[in-house]
């Protein structure tokens, strides 16, 4: 190879790892940014599961959106408010829905970090290292013996 050919391959690398710690560093913000929101929705939980008088402003001011006393059944003895077993499942399913893309939100940071972190000669080193021989017996086996579906 001439110098030339190896500087050149020495800056195709240096770009790649480069390009790979800035997708680490952007998979570890989504992360934080994951846990951040994650906390403040689990935070509002636990505070409304604490003080439940709380969410009653807010459940009123969505039954009136919809239609506060328009789908009211009434019975005999009572009146059943719809409107606002409506606007408390809209609340409470919002509140969910909000937990689910916090923590998926956390699962992609993750995947990103994991397709650019993967060293796949590090692994093989952690691997021997832990399982020494065995490892090596395994990798000199036959593929037959060991269950592959290549017949």
């Amino acid at each position: 190879m001439s110098e030339n050919e190896e500087k050149a391959v020495s800056l195709i690398e240096s770009l790649k790892s480069l390009v790979a710690l800035a997708a680490t560093c952007i998979g570890i913000f989504v992360i934080a940014l994951g846990i951040k929101y994650a906390a403040e929705i689990f935070n509002l939980m636990f505070f409304i599961l604490k003080q439940p008088d709380q969410l009653v402003d807010p459940v009123q001011r969505l039954a009136g959106v919809i239609g506060a006393g328009a789908y009211d059944i009434k019975l005999s003895d009572r009146t059943i408010p719809v409107a606002n077993i409506i606007s408390l499942i809209i609340y409470c399913f919002g509140m969910v829905t909000c937990a689910f893309l916090t923590i998926s939100l956390m699962q992609a940071g993750a995947k990103i970090i994991s397709m650019t972190v993967g060293d796949g000669k590090a692994t093989k080193q952690l691997l021997q290292s832990v399982f020494g021989k065995r490892l090596q017996a395994l990798r000199d086996e036959p593929t037959e013996r060991r269950g592959t579906l290549d017949r």
